[in-house]
């Protein structure tokens, strides 16, 4: 275990968004995390100068499509990315006319031996089902830093933050994925929200860090893994013996709460895999086991993928938005 306690202060964008979209969207990671195989997201906030005077983040303001009907929802009709995201640190991009950014955060980046990337190709619809098409590239050498989580690949949430759970009317998503696989590989797919009682606070130890694991190779644990789980819960999102693990992050002392699905049914396998449901039904169900109050305030929101190792290659399709 090797705890640091500075914070990767990253974000992109913020003043440049803020006056149209009322909300902010904020992310971040500690550079290392506080064990080998626990698993953990921090969020954290920053604003465009800090991003300046740190150098850690390079920060694109998106054009969108003005074409719908030319929109390519395929790796195969799409053999590479429009863009690509190979954050040496952090690398992002605010997607206007969506409520996302991408962002490549590789907050371990010195110890892949490779390369950990984020390909984005095109979004298309609108409201609860507009889709975003991204695929998520791992080259990464099993040899070093084989159980060291090297960063996350995600999509994050721009609007709707900063909202009490109790006057969220819904989360609606849907996740799904394909993998192309050369070798072995270790990694997960969640979901990683952030909640508190204060409005805005995803860095204070008082913040909530919530994960959601719908799928996982290689032998990747949660934090808290070695306690046992804290609760099991049925009937969300389709399964039953979901269990609950706790544990507090040395790095950031912020808790994170994990729930993992059914080992043996997961969301999918080595191949790919399919979830859909409504994420505010996860968030209740931790409010109900005591994990946060029911009017807690959702600051952070985003979907991803966490790489150790391997050269694979994820193909994903994600609507996420929180509906207030």
């Amino acid at each position: 275990m090797r705890a640091s306690p500075q914070l990767c202060l990253i974000f992109s964008a913020i003043a440049a968004v803020q006056a149209s979209r009322n909300s902010k969207c904020r992310h971040g990671r500690p550079k290392n995390v506080n064990s080998e195989d626990a698993s953990s997201v921090i969020p954290n906030i920053s604003t465009t100068i800090e991003l300046e005077k740190t150098g850690q983040a390079h920060t694109v303001v998106s054009t969108v499509l003005t074409d719908p009907t030319e929109i390519l929802s395929t790796t195969a009709a799409l053999k590479e990315p429009t863009k690509k995201f190979c954050g040496q640190p952090n690398e992002s991009e605010v997607l206007f006319g969506t409520p996302w950014i991408v962002f490549s955060m590789n907050y371990n980046y010195q110890s892949i031996e490779g390369s950990s990337c984020v390909g984005y190709y095109d979004y298309e619809g609108s409201g609860d089902n507009q889709t975003i098409h991204r695929s998520v590239l791992w080259d990464i050498d099993p040899n070093v830093g084989t159980n060291l989580v090297k960063g996350y690949n995600f999509i994050g949430l721009t609007q709707g933050l900063e909202t009490r759970l109790s006057d969220i009317k819904s989360i609606p998503s849907k996740y799904e994925w394909t993998t192309s696989k050369n070798t072995d590989y270790k990694g997960n797919v969640v979901y990683d929200f952030m909640t508190c009682d204060t409005k805005g606070d995803s860095t204070s130890s008082i913040a909530q860090e919530l994960m959601l694991w719908l799928n996982w190779e290689g032998g990747q644990v949660p934090i808290g893994w070695g306690e046992g789980p804290i609760a099991t819960i049925d009937g969300l999102f389709g399964k039953d013996g979901w269990k609950l693990y706790q544990g507090v992050n040395a790095d950031t002392g912020i808790t994170v709460t994990s729930l993992l699905c059914p080992e043996g049914s997961q969301f999918g396998n080595e191949e790919g895999g399919i979830f859909e449901g409504d994420i505010k039904d996860w968030l209740v169900a931790l409010s109900k086991q005591g994990v946060f109050k029911s009017d807690t305030y959702v600051n952070v929101g985003n979907a991803g993928m966490e790489p150790y190792y391997g050269t694979v290659d994820f193909d994903n399709h994600l609507s996420l938005r929180i509906n207030v």
